[in-house]
């Protein structure tokens, strides 16, 4: 079903035509810029006001320069860049690629905390990528609101902070918080107490809520139920069953995912993904692949 998922949604965009295309949300300040087949090289030199996401695939590619560092995007790569980020930038003849504008206070008030990367950029995984082209569709053709934004930008900002974070916190290692927080990703199932957790990170139940909410904004009890959001929603993005989606994120049954992702988003699942996977593609263009 991924594999389905995404190659309907890089069909659609490689049936645009040639040059830039545009589309904003309704009733949010998100919006999205389409390069395709772009065949002059484009510079630019700016100070973003909004964070951006940008996913390549086919042909092109860009290189980013800023004060201490350079990255080049090559197809099937996705790159990350803060608000107030200072840089500048040259993409290459051909290029194809999406860029999803994201104003800051919604970065601000992401479920999991993100703390500032500045630019960085990795190959995209396939359902990443894949969820990135529903939301600039979505965007493109104008259907897109909070409503449908606001568990995609959850899923997606937690996928940014956990890619582009620094080593030591995403292997734990950078303080008790850190450790725990590795440990509730390895186990989003709820095989493990947090009091086992607290214990293994060498605290008592109430010093490590402290500290985790001190570095994370939130109790660990409630970032394991934000990890177990990003999960289904990453699932229900990439066309799974609300049964499926709360079996994978370690739901008791649906109707606990149901209450769960109401309660955050006003939304029942199955109202979501349908929403999500509105814009139906047409066939796959001969020789269209994400990535080289």
């Amino acid at each position: 079903m991924e594999n389905e998922a995404i190659d309907a949604a890089l069909a659609r965009l490689m049936g645009l035509s040639s040059g830039r295309h545009y589309g904003a949300s309704r009733d949010s300040d998100c919006w999205v810029m389409i390069g395709r087949n772009l065949r002059e090289v484009t510079s630019w030199s700016i100070v973003p006001p909004s964070a951006s996401l940008t996913l390549t695939w086919g042909d092109g590619g860009c290189a980013v320069e800023f004060g201490g560092g350079n990255l080049q995007m090559r197809s099937g790569d996705w790159m990350w860049i803060d608000a107030g980020f200072a840089h500048r930038g040259d993409n290459l003849p051909g290029s194809d690629f999406l860029t999803v504008f994201i104003p800051d206070k919604y970065v601000l008030a992401a479920s999991l905390d993100l703390a500032p990367i500045g630019a960085a950029a990795q190959p995209a995984p396939q359902a990443l990528a894949q969820m990135l082209m529903r939301f600039a569709i979505c965007l493109l053709d104008g259907v897109s609101t909070r409503s449908i934004e606001a568990p995609l930008l959850d899923t997606i900002l937690d996928w940014v902070g956990i890619a582009f974070a620094p080593l030591e916190t995403v292997n734990g290692h950078g303080n008790a918080a850190a450790r725990a927080a590795a440990m509730l990703r390895a186990d989003h199932r709820n095989q493990v107490r947090i009091t086992d957790i607290a214990d293994a990170v060498g605290l008592s139940g109430s010093e490590l809520s402290r500290q985790f909410k001190a570095y994370y904004r939130l109790t660990p009890a409630l970032y394991r139920k934000q990890l177990r959001l990003a999960l289904a929603t990453r699932a229900l993005a990439s066309g799974s069953s609300v049964l499926a989606a709360a079996h994978n994120a370690g739901f008791s049954d649906t109707a606990h995912l149901s209450r769960t992702f109401r309660a955050q988003y006003g939304i029942a699942p199955s109202q979501w993904s349908r929403r999500i996977a509105g814009a139906e593609p047409f066939g796959i263009p001969d020789g269209a692949t994400l990535g080289a």
